[in-house]
């Protein structure tokens, strides 16, 4: 159960990718303005706490626009490149012929792993610029420590919002109010300021002046300070109400809960707190206020240092985490207090609404641009720790350890195997032929409500043999020898175990009829694609037999594991129909994934032109993701063959494509291709394009191709004639204009187009003709 459920649930990948992708788009924008900070870009603490504002909470929004499908707001994105584990490699096996690599990729969760990849990607759809393959362990236990993290910063928050509203509650319970003379100080302040009008109470076990949600908490002692002092105070307090502080607080720790992990938050954190104050500073000063603020923040240390020492720490201490206390931050007071001094009438200009309103736009545009992420999940060790699997075959010798868990084809039926130390089987596959000293071997089957378990340990006359049925030991007699000999090749069946030399001697023995044979019985997609990569690896089948590996090829429903096959068949010389076999087959890979991976180690060795045309041309229309499409057309483009033959079906088959990004960088690649290129089919990619970004690019890459004939040279500016940019449009121009030739009627051509751009941009087309008179 814990396999299946790691390997292929969906959710735990997918919340996986969301994490990750958090973690990055935190880590950039808090990189980004920490950087900015130390660049001294960010010297006014209004746009410093707006930046800081936008990185802490910028993630949310962006991994929010990431899960959201609604993908024509985003940019174009790139889809992933999966780093699959390579298809197993032989090596150095036990006696048993059982290779240890097949331990990391389990059948059924290396398939389910790929199901859940595929699943991952939708047809058609934006995905992620990124792809972490992720063992199911790492997976599980990063997500177990984040949430464990998470729920605990998230409670503690929590319990200071609770204690913060139950002291609002006692204070407007329990303080008195202020005196006559402080309350009209607060009045004339809120008149001033525009503010709402809040409770002012007076608490003695108060050491600072306080903000709670609408109202100002002053120490017994803050009456006893002068008039300017007290309204210093007062305006500083009054500062934080109008600037909502006392909710944008909460809010920032609520936003650190799931980057408790993450430095630059705790960081971003205290930056933002230590702003707050800066600013209220200012706007206490900037009503000739300074000095006096100073002196009252002077006088708010020195009482909470004689507490701190005293230990006079009160119920109102502990549960003020989230309050705004004026003297908060003991180590940030001295310098506070020296910028109140120097400056004591400092004025700080505001932001203008149109430069917020930019920079909200600047930072909407930056969090669309962040990268998406993608979590594969690869098969881990721990799910097999906790469940037994139906298929189980574990290997113990010379000190390594290897097990394989699967699934059983038939409802019910088990198959179990312990294999420790010098165990190997007889080339018949019917018997244990060696068993070392201190071996074990251990098979357990249940099939047809029937369990057979045979041990097998070595002994002073030979092997022991503890041989049971439903429980009851029975003799080993010739049944049970059958059973064994049945047994087995089963196991080899069921796990791909020993591919390679079990391969050899099935061919050996009958040739490659015979290991076709062996192949039709196989059932698992992994097993099958193992042996027929051994079939063409090792075999010398003639063209019958190659036709009927192809046909049980294309039985395998795991694109992975076809794409997998496809690759080793590729690895021998293959005649032209079963080249158009071959592309038929990688047609049906539904994983746009699979099939441009295939497609494009089959770039490289398979013509294009021929019986092939069709085959390359529905292989690459099915790709219905823009990017896997991209890679496979790049591909086809730079390692086609004949050259001529591969540009020419890359452009044709672009059609259909929706993205203008992927589509000019397929169009840029056929442009450096230095072969003679279809002007018809590379100017109506050019003209299928809505981005006049994208056309210009595509356009300037033909321009950079060569100097372009008078025809192209038209048929450019017909192109560049539906732009509705002048910008992207005089680019093009201007490129051009620097390599057309010397053709009268042409630059009359390139004038009309000119006509109707603006001034400037029109300007700059006309003066790039001057090449054209300078002599």
């Amino acid at each position: 159960m814990i396999d299946e459920i790691i390997a292929t649930a969906l959710p735990l990948a997918s919340f996986g990718g969301l994490l990750f992708a958090f973690a990055l788009h935190a880590t950039v924008l808090l990189g980004a303005v920490w950087a900015m900070e130390r660049a001294g870009w960010l010297k006014h603490p209004h746009w410093a706490e707006l930046a800081w504002r936008i990185a802490l909470f910028g993630a949310f929004v962006s991994v929010a626009i990431e899960a959201v499908p609604f993908h024509a707001l985003r940019s174009p994105a790139v889809s992933p490149v999966v780093a699959e584990a390579p298809a197993p490699r032989t090596a150095p096996a036990p006696r048993a012929h059982l290779p240890a690599e097949m331990t990391a990729n389990p059948p059924a969760a290396a398939i389910a792993t790929r199901r859940a990849a595929d699943a991952l990607v939708p047809a058609g759809d934006v995905v992620p610029a990124l792809a972490l393959p992720v063992a199911t362990d790492a997976l599980l236990l990063a997500l177990l420590l984040w949430c464990l993290g998470s729920v605990v910063l998230l409670l503690r928050v929590l319990h200071q919002m609770r204690a913060l509203f139950r002291m609002r509650r006692r204070v407007l319970r329990e303080g008195r109010p202020a005196s006559t003379a402080t309350t009209a100080l607060l009045r004339d302040l809120v008149d001033e300021m525009g503010v709402s009008v809040p409770e002012l109470r007076v608490l003695p076990a108060l050491n600072s002046p306080m903000v709670l949600p609408g109202v100002v908490l002053l120490p017994h002692w803050a009456e006893s300070l002068d008039v300017a002092q007290r309204r210093a105070m007062l305006a500083h307090e009054l500062a934080h109400l109008d600037r909502r502080d006392p909710l944008w607080r909460p809010l920032q720790r609520l936003a650190l809960v799931p980057l408790f992990f993450h430095p630059l938050a705790w960081h971003a954190l205290c930056r933002l707190e230590t702003l707050a104050e800066t600013l209220c500073d200012r706007a206490a000063a900037e009503r000739g206020a300074g000095r006096a603020l100073a002196e009252c923040l002077a006088e708010c240390l020195a009482r909470s240092a004689h507490a701190a020492d005293d230990r006079c720490h009160t119920s109102f201490d502990r549960g003020a985490a989230l309050a705004l206390a004026m003297a908060e931050r003991g180590d940030g007071i001295v310098p506070r207090v020296r910028t109140l001094l120097e400056n004591p009438h400092m004025r700080l200009s505001t932001i203008p609404v149109r430069w917020r309103w930019a920079a909200a736009a600047f930072a909407l545009f930056a969090l669309l641009a962040l990268p998406g992420v993608m979590v594969v999940a690869r098969p881990g060790m721990i799910p097999g720790l906790f469940e037994r699997h139906d298929l189980s075959i574990t290997i113990r010798h010379n000190g390594q350890t290897h097990a394989i868990r699967s699934d059983m084809p038939g409802v019910g039926e088990t198959l179990r195997v312990v294999i420790d130390g010098d165990v190997a089987f007889n080339d018949a596959e019917s018997d244990v032929a060696t068993l070392g000293r201190g071996a074990v071997f251990d098979i357990e089957q249940t099939h047809a409500g029937v369990s057979r378990s045979l041990r097998m340990t070595p002994g002073k006359a030979g092997a022991t043999r503890e041989y049971k049925i439903d429980g009851k030991a029975h003799p080993f007699d010739a049944a049970a020898q059958a059973w064994l000999a049945a047994t087995i090749p089963q196991i080899y069946r069921l796990s791909a175990l020993d591919a390679e030399a079990r391969a050899k001697r099935i061919l050996a023995r009958g040739g490659a009829d015979a290991l076709l044979a062996e192949i039709a019985l196989l059932h698992g997609d992994y097993v099958r694609a193992e042996y027929l990569g051994q079939f063409f690896a090792q075999g010398d089948p003639d063209d019958a037999q190659t036709a009927k590996a192809l046909t049980l090829m294309r039985a395998i429903r795991s694109d992975f594991e076809k794409r997998r096959a496809l690759g080793i068949a590729l690895s021998r010389p293959v005649t032209s129909p079963q080249q158009a076999v071959l592309l038929s087959i990688a047609a049906e890979i539904d994983s746009d994934f699979e099939r441009a991976e295939w497609l494009i180690e089959a770039a490289a060795k398979l013509p294009v032109d021929g019986g092939n045309a069709d085959g390359w041309s529905r292989a690459l229309r099915g790709l219905e993701s823009d990017f896997e499409r991209k890679r496979a057309l790049t591909a086809v483009i730079e390692d086609g063959q004949p050259r001529a033959a591969a540009l020419a079906l890359a452009l044709r088959t672009m059609r259909g494509m929706s993205s203008d990004f992927e589509r000019r960088s397929v169009l840029e690649a056929a442009a450096d291709a230095d072969v003679p290129l279809p002007d018809a089919d590379y100017l109506a990619a050019v003209d299928a394009m809505s981005s006049d970004f994208e056309r210009r690019e595509a356009l300037a890459a033909l321009i950079r191709g060569g100097a372009p004939s008078a025809e192209r040279s038209r048929a450019i500016l017909r192109s560049v004639r539906a732009m509705s940019s002048d910008f992207e449009r005089g680019e093009v121009l201007n490129a051009l204009a620097a390599t057309m030739p010397n053709d009268p009627v042409l630059i009359e051509d390139y004038r009309a187009v000119t006509r109707g751009m603006s001034d400037h941009e029109r300007g700059k087309a006309e003066k790039a003709l001057d090449r054209f008179y300078g002599s």
